[in-house]
C-alpha cells in the first residue's frame, strides 16, 4: 500500500478509536477506504478507461456514503460523505447526481469543502459538454484558493481540457505548474509523464527529457519508469548524443533491475548503430535478439528491422519477405505486424510486376506478326501469355513501390524517366511527370523538381496534375468522369437514375481507372437493397476485370459472404435465373 495512503487510513482508524468507535465513523472509514483503493487502480491505469474493478469500488464508496447519510443523519461526517460520494459519482459518469451533491456542500460545507466542491463542479460541467465553463470556474478557483493541492488539481484539469481543445502549448504550461505544486509522489509522476509525452510529440526534447527524468524519480509504476528510461535513450539518440546513449544502454543491460526491458535496450542499441552508419553490426545484433527473445514483441520488431535491412542494404526481397512474414508469428499484437504484412504484400506485387515486364521484353523479341491477341507463339514453338498491364503501367508501379514502399527514390526516378522518354502516348505519361517532380522535391532537388513541373504544365496544361500544382487551371474532364459526377449528385434523391448513369458511364470505358469505382458503387447499391444476384454480377466483374484495383479485395470478401447467404436461403434455381435476366 502507498505509505501516505496507509498513514491516512491509520489516522482515521485512530480517530475512530479515540471517539469511542462509533459505527458511523467506521462506515465512513470503509467508504474512504473503497475510494482510495479505486483511486490507486485508476492512477495506475492513467490514460486508459477506468477499469470495472475501480468502478465497482467507486460504487461501494457510494453505498457506504448512503449508509452514513441514511443511518446516521446527524453524523459529523455528513458533508464529508456527500463530497466523497460526489467524487465517486463523477468517475462513474453520474454527473447530474454529482452536481446535486456538490450543491449541498457549496451551501453547507466549510471553506475547504466548498473549494473542493467548486473544483469538482467545474469538472462535471466540462464532462457534460461545457468546456469553457469548466475552464472559467477552474481559473476563478485558482485566483482565490491558497490550497496548493487544489491549485495543483486545477492546473492538471485545465491541462486536460485545453489538450482536448487542441491547445498543446497551454496544456504543457498548465502541467508544468501542476507538477511543481503537487506533493503526492505518484501524482507528480503522472503529471510529468503527460508533460513529457506531449513535449516529445511536439519535438521539445529538452522539456521532454526533464519530464521523463521526473517520471523515473517519482512514479510508483515500474512499467512507467521503464518506459521513461527508454524515452530518455530515444531523446539522446535524436539529439545525436550517441556516446551518452550507448554508455547508458550498456550500463542498464548489466543491471538486473532492467531485465524486463533488456530486449528493448538491445533494439535501441541497433538504432544507434544505424544512426552512426555502423551497418556491419546491425544484422548480427538483430539475429541475436530474435534468438534470445523469441515469441515476444521485441523479436517481432527485430524481424521487422531485419526485413527492412534486407531491403535497404542487401536488396534481397525474398529474404526480406521471409522476415516480414515472421513478425506476426512472433507477436500478432505487435505494432509492426500490420506494417510488415503491407511490406510483404508490396514485395509480392513488385516481383509480379517484374515478371510481367520480363514477359513483355520477351514478347518484343518475337516477331510481332506472329503474335495473337491471347497468346504469342512463333514457328519455333515459343508461347508467352500477354500480361494484362502495359509496359508503362508496370514501370509506374515499380517506381511507386521503389519510392513509397522501399524508400529508394533514385530507383523510382529511373523508372519514371523511362516512361517520360519512351512512352509519351501512354496514359501514365502525365502521372509519371507529376510523380517525378514530387520525388525530386522529396530529395531536396528543387531545380530538377521545378524543371519537371514546368514540363508537366507545358505538356498537360489542363490536367488534374497541373491543377494540383498551379491555381486557376481548368481541368479537362472526359465524358465518363462527367457522367460519374452527375450520378453522384443524384445518388441521394434519385438513386435508381444515378445507378443507371453509372452503368452507362461504365460501358463507355471498362478499362479506365474509374471503372472499378463505378462497378463497386453499382454492386454496393444492389447489395444494400438485397438484390443479391445483381450485386454478385458487378462484384464478380471487378474480380475478373480489375484484380489489382483497390476494390478487388472488398469485392472478393463480399462475394464469399453473399454466397453463404445464397446457400443458406436456398432459393429455387428458376427464381435466380429470373433475377439475373432482369439485370
Amino acid at each position: 500500500m502507498n505509505p501516505k495512503l496507509y498513514l491516512k487510513s491509520l489516522s482515521i482508524a485512530i480517530l475512530i478509536l479515540s471517539l469511542g468507535g462509533c459505527a458511523y465513523f467506521n462506515t465512513f472509514y470503509n467508504a474512504q477506504q473503497y475510494y482510495d483503493e479505486a483511486e490507486k487502480i485508476r492512477l495506475q491505469k492513467e490514460g486508459e478507461s477506468i477499469s470495472i474493478t475501480a468502478l465497482d469500488k467507486y460504487g461501494k464508496t457510494i453505498q457506504k456514503c448512503h449508509k452514513v447519510l441514511g443511518d446516521y443523519p446527524d453524523s459529523k461526517f455528513r458533508n464529508d460523505a456527500i463530497l466523497l460520494m460526489s467524487k465517486a459519482r463523477f468517475y462513474r459518469k453520474d454527473y447530474d447526481l454529482a452536481l446535486d451533491d456538490l450543491k449541498i456542500i457549496i451551501d453547507k460545507g466549510n471553506e475547504k469543502q466548498k473549494e473542493d466542491a467548486y473544483y469538482w463542479r467545474a469538472l462535471c460541467k466540462w464532462k457534460k459538454g461545457n468546456a469553457q465553463t469548466g475552464i472559467n470556474e477552474l481559473t476563478d478557483l485558482l485566483e482565490v484558493s491558497y490550497d496548493k493541492q487544489i491549485q495543483s488539481k486545477c492546473y492538471l484539469s485545465l491541462a486536460e481540457i485545453v489538450s482536448e481543445l487542441k491547445e498543446p502549448e497551454k496544456a504543457m504550461a498548465y502541467l508544468l505548474e501542476g507538477a511543481k505544486l503537487t506533493k503526492d509522489r505518484d501524482q507528480k509522476g503522472i503529471i510529468y509523464g503527460r508533460l513529457a509525452e506531449m513535449a516529445f510529440n511536439r519535438e521539445n526534447y529538452e522539456l521532454a527529457m526533464d519530464g521523463y527524468k521526473n517520471v523515473i524519480a517519482h512514479s510508483l509504476s515500474k512499467q512507467k519508469g521503464e518506459t521513461a528510461h527508454l524515452q530518455v535513450l530515444k531523446i539522446l539518440r535524436i539529439q545525436k548524443k550517441y556516446r551518452s546513449a550507448s554508455r547508458k544502454i550498456k550500463g542498464m543491460l548489466t543491471d538486473d533491475k532492467f531485465k524486463g526491458i533488456a530486449g528493448n535496450l538491445e533494439l535501441e542499441l541497433v538504432q544507434l548503430y544505424r544512426e552512426q552508419n555502423e551497418i556491419e553490426d546491425i544484422e548480427s545484433r538483430l539475429e541475436s535478439i530474435v534468438n534470445t527473445y523469441q515469441r515476444t514483441p521485441v523479436s517481432a520488431e527485430a524481424y521487422y528491422l531485419l526485413g527492412q535491412y534486407n531491403v535497404s542494404q542487401n536488396w534481397d526481397l525474398d529474404k526480406a519477405k521471409n522476415y516480414f512474414n515472421l513478425v506476426s508469428k512472433e507477436s500478432s499484437k505487435s505494432l509492426f505486424s500490420p506494417i510488415a504484412k503491407s511490406k510483404s504484400k508490396a514485395i509480392d506485387i513488385y516481383q509480379e510486376a517484374e515478371k510481367d515486364l520480363e514477359k513483355h521484353i520477351e514478347l518484343l523479341s518475337i516477331d510481332s506478326s506472329l503474335v495473337s491477341s491471347e497468346t504469342d507463339s512463333n514457328d519455333m514453338g515459343v508461347s508467352v501469355i500477354i500480361p494484362d498491364r502495359s509496359i508503362p503501367e508496370l514501370y509506374y508501379q515499380l517506381a511507386d513501390l521503389e519510392s513509397f514502399k522501399f524508400n529508394r527514390n533514385a530507383e523510382g526516378i529511373s523508372y519514371l524517366k523511362i516512361i517520360i522518354s519512351d512512352y509519351p502516348e501512354s496514359p501514365f505519361h502525365a502521372k509519371a511527370m507529376f510523380a517525378i517532380s514530387f520525388m525530386f522535391d522529396s530529395n531536396g532537388d528543387s531545380l530538377e523538381a521545378t524543371i519537371a513541373q514546368e514540363q508537366l504544365e507545358k505538356t498537360y496544361p489542363n490536367s488534374e496534375y497541373t491543377a494540383y500544382l498551379k491555381e486557376g487551371v481548368t481541368i479537362e474532364i472526359n465524358e465518363q468522369e462527367e457522367m460519374y459526377k452527375l450520378a453522384e449528385t443524384q445518388i441521394t434523391n434519385n438513386p435508381e437514375n444515378a445507378i443507371q448513369l453509372m452503368k452507362e458511364a461504365l460501358d463507355l470505358n471498362e478499362s479506365s481507372e474509374l471503372a472499378p469505382s463505378l462497378a463497386f458503387t453499382i454492386s454496393y447499391y444492389y447489395d444494400q437493397i438485397a438484390e443479391i444476384d445483381s450485386a454478385m454480377k458487378y462484384y464478380e466483374w471487378i474480380q475478373e476485370n480489375h484484380p489489382r484495383s483497390d476494390q478487388y479485395d472488398k469485392s472478393v470478401a463480399r462475394i464469399q459472404a453473399l454466397q453463404l447467404v445464397l446457400s443458406s436461403i436456398e432459393l429455387p434455381q428458376d427464381s435466380l435465373e429470373v433475377i439475373q435476366e432482369e439485370n
